[in-house]
């Protein structure tokens, strides 16, 4: 599973704001004063109006189009219980993020340090690229490369994005994510050097016993995430006013 596949997601989740060349709001976009009664829905019907533009992609804020979502190159590794490895994937594109849909957004706002906490639900993502594997499934060893597929349904995260406001510029310290995922199947070619046997076995292990697998994946794809994703929205963020966001 590419680690970034959800995470890429919220990049554009907290600028409930799309903004252009001067930096200046357009009149288009809504803003919410954070003072008001109704903050919290209207920051969640800012963030649900403004995503489309998010996911045509934002070239000035470095942000790519977000259906399909591209990613040249990542590398993995995994332990748990019986299975060790380490997997290379490339040329993987995601599919299924411009269906997102925006439950809730509760913020927090204490002195100079700012919380959001975003909740959204994705009805399906698909992944897909190349890959290249290593590593043993119990006494089995693992080697190959080929084409895979991951199928996810249900999907559901919370994103919690908090840090203080300096000189008028949120400066994010932390974005943990936590995602929840209703289902997921898993297809791949080969990845036991042509012994078709061993690969309709592993998958029939991994499409069965998923949520096992995954558990033992979270904690570390939990703090990649945190670090990929405070470092990209602080490039975000640092161009845009704290005040004019959230007036």
């Amino acid at each position: 599973m590419s680690c970034r596949a959800v995470p890429v997601i919220c990049v554009a989740l907290c600028g409930v704001a799309l903004v252009l060349g001067d930096y200046q709001l357009p009149a288009s976009v809504k803003t919410c004063k954070k003072d008001s009664d109704d903050f919290s829905s209207c920051l969640r019907l800012a963030i649900q109006e403004s995503w489309p533009a998010f996911v045509q992609g934002m070239p000035d804020f470095d942000l790519p189009a977000l259906d399909p979502y591209y990613t040249d190159v990542y590398t993995n590794e995994y332990e748990s219980g019986q299975l060790r490895g380490k997997m290379s994937a490339s040329d993987v594109r995601t599919y299924g993020l411009a269906k997102s849909r925006f439950l809730s957004v509760k913020p927090e706002m204490s002195n100079d340090f700012f919380r959001l906490e975003i909740d959204v639900e994705i009805p399906k993502i698909l992944i897909d690229g190349d890959y290249k594997a290593e590593g043993s499934l119990g006494a089995f060893k693992i080697g190959g490369k080929g084409f895979f597929n991951i199928s996810m349904d249900d999907v559901r995260c919370t994103w919690d994005i908090s840090g203080h406001v300096v000189d008028d510029r949120w400066v994010i310290e932390h974005f943990k994510l936590v995602p929840v995922i209703g289902g997921l199947k898993v297809w791949f070619s080969d990845l036991f050097n042509g012994n078709d046997e061993m690969n309709r076995a592993a998958m029939l292990f991994i499409n069965e016993y998923w949520p096992v697998v995954y558990r033992g994946m979270l904690p570390k794809m939990m703090k990649s995430w945190d670090v990929y994703l405070t470092e990209t929205t602080n490039r975000f963020f640092s161009k845009i006013p704290f005040s004019s966001i959230f007036p």
